[in-house]
């Protein structure tokens, strides 16, 4: 009895690892849920409005390789816990910004919270359970991730709905602080960890990777700013992302030349030239950023439509998406076994599970069939459902097509694209939705949206195809 107690207490408590999951993607999402609020009360035009979302996506993909190898080397508790704390301070810093400008500084230092965080997840399960723990602790860990987006559209509507409209998304934004601190608490609890022979850490690499992906996201997301029929009505706005644009591949050719350079040298690389070049890689990569494009556009853009162009309540339009959310976890969980009968051919089928359900979406924003979010959920089965099917397999499939040496970059290098994905979503398909919306009726603009993310889905599918027979 007493050798049981005993194992019992040595058993890891890993379960502040499962609420730092579910905040990496509720805190993305909750924001979605309040940009209307927050767009009003501190008078953000619709393209800053997207800034606002992205950058925290920004911050987050530039910095989770570089976050990783420092768990690695200086112990993952404790950049965890110094993660933690951050997204707690930056949390309660961007819930009581007074203005657009401390706003999206705050956003920024969200994602650079995150990113210190988010990396030490799955190392820090890998390195302290085994065997069947290990897996089932991994498929939690994708659940936790699915249930931050439902969590953070009802939580987020549910905190709206109750606060008076001046203090409503500034309550909604502080639910991050609320769940970052109760992570905390917890987090003293996790065993520490290190990698035995930790790879070297790649600073400027890292700088200019970020540097790029800012002017990028901030340079798409402010093209929304631009009439596209009449450009020269706005020539400071043309100005400035015809110059951001033109920074990004500034820094993607100074990156691409460090990068050989410290291939050359032998020296470690923020994105080594060896890995990226294997094919699986390269096109997992591709994989994880369209998903998360289409993902992070569709909720943004949901939210804009359904309490901007319906009129719907808050909490009406979150609990709206219960049935899309469950769709994606009930799926995700089996899809495992329909791998194993499928193989990677059960990705086709998600993407085109999903182009029919935003297909049929597209449908009712056209013809604006009411009630609309009654309508909406059987698209939502699809939708989720095709989520689920893409999304689940996705890291398995990948790695399966990898060499072994490379995985846990691999990893990194997936995880990378996917925070990447989001930004660069909100920065083109939810700027497409803003201009559109500027000349036609919100529900039409919706539509339109809708019907290129069906093509992107395709592509998704096409991408799957090429993993598949290489050449």
């Amino acid at each position: 009895m007493g050798a049981e107690s005993l194992s019992r207490r040595k058993k890891p408590r890993i379960w502040p690892l499962y609420v730092a999951t579910f905040l990496s993607t509720y805190t993305f999402s909750v924001a979605n849920i309040a940009a209307p609020g927050m767009q009003v009360a501190l008078e953000l035009p619709a393209s800053r409005t997207t800034l606002v979302i992205g950058a925290y996506s920004v911050s987050f993909a530039a910095g989770l390789i570089i976050c990783g190898r420092l768990g690695d080397t200086y112990g993952r508790k404790r950049l965890f816990r110094i993660g933690i704390a951050s997204i707690l301070v930056t949390s309660i810093l961007t819930a009581l910004a007074p203005t657009q400008e401390l706003l999206i500084l705050g956003r920024l230092l969200q994602g650079c919270a995150a990113a210190l965080t988010t990396p030490q997840i799955l190392s820090s399960i890998q390195a302290t359970l085994h065997g069947a723990a290990r897996s089932r602790a991994i498929s939690l860990y994708s659940v936790c991730a699915g249930s931050g987006t439902i969590g953070g559209n009802v939580l987020g509507g549910a905190v709206i709905g109750l606060l008076p409209p001046e203090l409503a998304w500034r309550g909604a934004l502080m639910t991050i602080a609320v769940i970052a601190a109760f992570a905390w608490t917890g987090s003293g609890y996790l065993a520490e960890s290190r990698s035995p022979t930790p790879e070297g850490i790649d600073g400027l690499g890292s700088v200019i990777l970020a540097g790029a992906l800012l002017c990028f996201i901030t340079g798409l997301t402010n093209a929304s700013a631009v009439d596209p029929l009449r450009p020269l009505d706005s020539p400071g706005q043309l100005a400035l992302t015809a110059a951001l644009l033109a920074g990004s591949a500034v820094g993607a050719l100074l990156l691409a030349l460090h990068l050989r350079r410290r291939s050359a040298a032998a020296r470690p690389a923020i994105l080594p030239l060896p890995v990226i070049r294997v094919p699986a890689v390269a096109i997992g990569m591709a994989l994880a950023l369209l998903f998360f494009v289409m993902l992070s556009s569709f909720m943004y853009n949901y939210a804009v439509l359904t309490q901007e162009g319906l009129g719907i309540a808050p909490l009406t339009a979150g609990t709206g998406l219960i049935v899309n959310g469950g769709a994606f976890i009930v799926v995700s969980l089996f899809a495992t076994r329909l791998l194993d009968r499928m193989g990677p051919r059960v990705m086709i089928l998600g993407a085109g599970t999903q182009a029919l359900g935003l297909a049929a979406l597209a449908t009712l924003a056209f013809t604006q069939t009411e009630p609309f979010l009654l309508w909406f959920q059987f698209t939502a089965v699809l939708i989720g459902g095709g989520q689920g099917l893409m999304f689940g397999p996705l890291i398995s499939v990948v790695m399966n097509h990898v060499p072994d040496s490379v995985a846990g970059l691999t990893g990194g290098l997936i995880a990378t694209a996917q925070q990447g994905g989001m930004g660069v979503g909100v920065a083109t398909l939810s700027s497409l939705f803003t201009v559109l919306a500027h000349s036609m009726p919100i529900p039409l603009a919706f539509g339109w949206t809708t019907a290129v993310t069906v093509a992107v889905s395709l592509g998704f599918a096409a991408l799957v195809v090429r993993l598949l027979h290489p050449r």
